[in-house]
């Protein structure tokens, strides 16, 4: 298996395909869509051999974690299985973003939490990975004015679906953050986010694009994969709540999952390694608990073990 980064794997072809697809859904309707995805998924499967490959390491490795009886068989039908998901949570974010009935459809027992939150005045930090959909709290946050969303992103992978979304649902208020690069100014700025109350999500399973150096190797689904430790520095600097935060699809409707990870991320200067290392670890245990529920949710068709 290669080593190519996530930021080296291109979703040209498979963008333009969801742009067709939400075309036709809005158009023809459930039947119509159901119609058309199935040649558009077989071409991306059987052409995209790296996303492919990366899709049956990922199952093998959930079934050696978890026992071959709670997960799916690592074939070429399941990792079939693992794309089609990953298409209809690409057709729920533009329903997520363009205010749909889904919003209706949501289960979220520690809701209290965030609200608490909310009442306190100051915001936190939302980790989230690419699991299920975070698009449904950025949906959430357009029915509740009291939550103000920050979403940082990698605007270089991230461009051609934001385009995609202007170009169907139009625009919404919440803000994208490209943190790319991560200036003082970025970080003065979301620190004003924070003391505002506003709420700052970061996507924290996929390594930065301008700098694989700041990471390190955390076990995950029984052996080490690279984790970026940005996140969690970047939230000892904020010195706030941080909360984890999946959103995942179950039946007609999604499941939230949130749980504060820490008060404030403490980084002292004697075992500030180790600190971070602790918060990282403590990260992917919950993001393991969260894809045990959902297994064919995460979304990383690259070869998320194999990065030296």
């Amino acid at each position: 298996m290669g080593t190519e980064r996530w930021s080296d794997v291109r979703e040209v072809g498979f963008l333009r395909g969801m742009r067709l697809l939400f075309w036709v859904y809005r158009v023809g309707g459930y039947h119509a869509f159901r119609a058309v995805l199935q040649p558009v998924l077989l071409y991306y499967f059987f052409t995209h051999k790296l996303s492919r490959t990366a899709s049956l390491d990922y199952l093998r490795r959930l079934r050696q974690y978890f026992g071959s009886d709670a997960m799916p068989p690592a074939t070429w039908w399941t990792a079939y299985r693992h794309f089609n998901a990953f298409a209809g949570s690409t057709l729920d974010r533009l329903g997520a973003w363009s205010n749909s009935s889904i919003l209706d459809r949501i289960n979220f027992p520690e809701r209290d939490l965030l609200l608490k939150q909310l009442d306190s005045g100051q915001g936190a930090v939302l980790l989230g990975a690419h699991l299920g959909n975070m698009e449904v709290l950025r949906g959430l946050s357009t029915r509740n004015r009291r939550l103000t969303l920050n979403i940082l992103v990698h605007t270089r992978n991230a461009d051609m679906f934001n385009r995609l979304l202007r170009d169907v649902v139009g625009e919404r208020d919440v803000t994208l953050i490209e943190v790319t690069e991560m200036s003082p100014a970025t970080a003065i700025r979301l620190k004003g986010c924070i003391d505002r109350g506003e709420f700052i999500a970061i996507l924290a399973d996929r390594v930065p694009v301008s700098s694989e150096s700041r990471t390190r190797m955390i076990p995950f689904l029984g052996a080490p994969a690279r984790f970026p430790d940005g996140p969690f520095i970047l939230a000892s600097l904020l010195k706030c709540p941080v909360y984890t935060l999946f959103s995942t699809r179950q039946g007609k409707g999604y499941d939230i999952r949130c749980q504060k990870l820490a008060n404030s991320v403490k980084l002292p200067r004697r075992g500030r390694e180790e600190a971070i290392t602790a918060y990282m670890q403590r990260y992917v245990q919950e993001l393991e608990i969260n894809v045990q529920r959902a297994p064919l949710q995460w979304f990383n068709f690259y070869p998320f073990w194999d990065q030296k």
